[in-house]
Order: structure tokens, then sequence, then C-alpha cells
């Protein structure tokens, strides 16, 4: 059976959260036979922009909306705001990324923010307070798997 790598980048600006995931990942792998999974973590807006952008495609992005910009010039920390939106329009308005699932992952619990996130083109939506490790992986590979359904073959 062939085996298929799916590369992953969860932007996440709490470590536990990153770190629950990827205790997730190593654990419920084997749930899927026939998939490997590469994860890469980032922190803040800056990061994950610079990641989206330079580095390898990834085959879904898990994307936290409350993030800090990144670091000032001088070293100090910019207060978090709803990054997360920014980087899924720049995803969802670049050809080269637009079909990129995303899911949603987020403790901003109101129907407003749902809907907006659904309208720039995320795949899901869960509420991270209501959403334990062994789901947000279902929901990975759930649309992993719509995604690979829809290319041409």
């Amino acid at each position: 059976m062939e085996t298929r790598k799916i590369k992953t980048l969860f932007v996440e600006d709490e470590a536990l959260l990153r770190t629950l995931f990827e205790d997730s990942l190593s654990i419920e792998k084997e749930d899927y036979p026939g998939y490997s999974f590469k994860l890469e973590t980032v922190s803040d807006y800056g990061a994950a922009v610079k990641r989206i952008k330079d580095g390898e495609i990834p085959d879904i992005l898990i994307l936290d909306l409350r993030l800090p910009r990144g670091e000032s010039e001088s070293g100090e920390e910019i207060p978090e705001k709803e990054y997360g939106f920014e980087i899924l329009r720049l995803v969802k308005a670049d050809q080269k990324f637009a079909k990129m699932p995303v899911i949603i992952f987020t403790n901003l619990a109101d129907r407003e923010t749902e809907i907006k996130s659904y309208e720039l083109g995320a795949d899901r939506f869960l509420i991270k307070s209501k959403t334990v490790p062994h789901e947000l992986f279902a929901a990975v590979m759930e649309v992993v798997r719509e995604a690979i359904d829809k290319k041409p073959r």
C-alpha cells in the first residue's frame, strides 16, 4: 500500500495546544494506515506568512484566529489580534494556495466569527474549548481525504 504523506501546518500561539496536537498525531496515526504525517508549527502571523510563502506547500492548514503579529524590531512582542483572518485571506487569494484546506481552530465561539471564517474559505470551524485532540485530528483526516478525492487522477 502506498503511503500518503500529509504535510500539516499548525498556526497556534499556545504552546500547550501545539504539544497536545503533536502528541495526538503520534497516537492517532495508527488509526489511519497508509498515511504518514509531517507537522510544522508556528506561533504568530509573521512566522506563518513566511512559512506559507517560502516553504513547502502544506496539504492542510490548521489556523488559530487570535494570533500575535510577531516581534517588533525592538524584540518586543506585539499584542494579539485576529491575524488568522488575514492569513486565511492571503491563502485563499493566491492561486498557488487557494485549494489548500483550512481548519479554523479558535476560542472565538460566536456565530459571526464562524460565518466570516466560512465566507473567507475555511473548510471547518472548530472551537478549541469544545474540541479534544482526537476530534481535531479526525477533522484533519476528513478534510484531507475530501481534498484528495477532489484532485483529478
